[in-house]
């Protein structure tokens, strides 16, 4: 088996960006992967919506499934009080994994982000959330009150990306 380097990961959203390193090629017997440009994992998070996020509890990790928004600097989700809010007021470190994958697995793309989590509270962080999830989904035009009255009953979390890395599988 062929010892791969760690891949270089992208820089979190404000951190001066420096020219992108050409991405490395690894093959194996599972086909050929390589690191996502930039705008690969832009895209990716852009026209997905569906995700993984991992919060860490006194045992271990644990994961569940989101739909979350992402406006290009942070990434929010809407979620009742439970299990990974009380991991998160604990601990706010937390990694969020994007997968999508065609046909039966090939190609693969998944982008993992690495960032901390924090509650967002007010009127105006909880807007800023709306509009995020909204535009995540597809949904346009003006945020009804129903959006707003759902969004107020809801803890919304932000996540600050600290790394965000992606992998392509072709082949």
């Amino acid at each position: 088996m062929r010892e791969r380097e760690e891949p270089q990961p992208r820089k979190a959203p404000g951190e001066d960006p420096q020219s992108q390193a050409p991405t490395k090629k690894f093959t194996s017997r599972f086909g050929i992967s390589r690191e996502m440009t930039d705008e690969e994992i832009d895209d990716l998070l852009t026209r997905s919506w569906w995700g993984s996020l991992a919060t860490v509890e006194e045992t271990g990790p644990y994961s569940v499934p989101v739909i979350y928004g992402w406006d290009g600097e942070n990434f929010y989700v809407a979620s009742r009080s439970g299990r990974k809010i009380t991991n998160l007021k604990a601990n706010p470190a937390v990694c969020l994994t994007v997968v999508e994958a065609e046909g039966l697995g090939e190609p693969w793309y998944s982008v993992v982000v690495l960032g901390d989590a924090e509650l967002v509270h007010g009127f105006q962080g909880h807007v800023t959330a709306i509009r995020a999830l909204r535009g995540q989904v597809g949904r346009v035009g003006k945020i009804r009150p129903k959006d707003v009255a759902a969004m107020a009953a809801a803890k919304v979390i932000r996540i600050t990306p600290r790394e965000i890395t992606g992998r392509i599988r072709i082949g």
